[in-house]
């Protein structure tokens, strides 16, 4: 049921679920709760979280429902950020009969400042999954293995050697 809310307190309610996320191997993760209460508290018809991997941006979440096919829809892409590297966008797509406005667009901006905030925490590693999961699938799908590869038998392995300080009788 989509009931709309004022920025600030869909703001305390996204900084809420940050703060009260568990680790859960259970969907749905706080990214798509986040999605979903940003979907049914605004006029956001869809909304999704797109990570930077490789220099393009992956998927990573959605929520909403699924825009009909028709009339195209408003959409607007926020940069998610920390100490100037974007580590991906926020994107969202406006109900029917909906524009944004400035206030809109500050309040998205606040979101993705949220966001960054939280997929760089402490023991958050969201961003280094995506990158790894898409370089395996990414070799799976080139043939690549990286496998154990022994050094070469002519001096291509590591050496040990016993280095004796000067005057080190007990050593000789």
């Amino acid at each position: 049921m989509k009931t709309y809310r004022l920025p600030r307190t869909v703001v305390a309610e996204i900084k809420q679920l940050i703060a009260s996320d568990k680790p859960s191997p259970r969907p749905p993760s706080v990214l798509v709760r986040i999605l979903k209460l940003l979907s049914e508290s605004r006029h956001y018809e869809r909304a999704g979280i797109f990570l930077m991997v490789g220099g393009r941006e992956v998927p990573r979440a959605f929520g909403g429902t699924q825009a009909a096919a028709g009339e195209p829809r408003p959409e607007l892409s926020v940069p998610i950020k920390i100490a100037g590297r974007a580590l991906g966008s926020l994107r969202v797509q406006l109900a029917a009969g909906h524009g944004f406005s400035p206030q809109e667009r500050v309040f998205l901006h606040q979101v993705a400042r949220i966001l960054a905030l939280y997929l760089t925490s402490k023991g958050k590693y969201l961003v280094r999954k995506t990158r790894e999961a898409l370089r395996e699938t990414t070799a799976a799908s080139s043939g690549e293995t990286r496998g154990y590869q022994p050094a070469s038998d002519k001096g291509g392995g590591l050496e040990t050697r016993r280095v004796v300080a000067a005057g080190d009788k007990s050593r000789s």
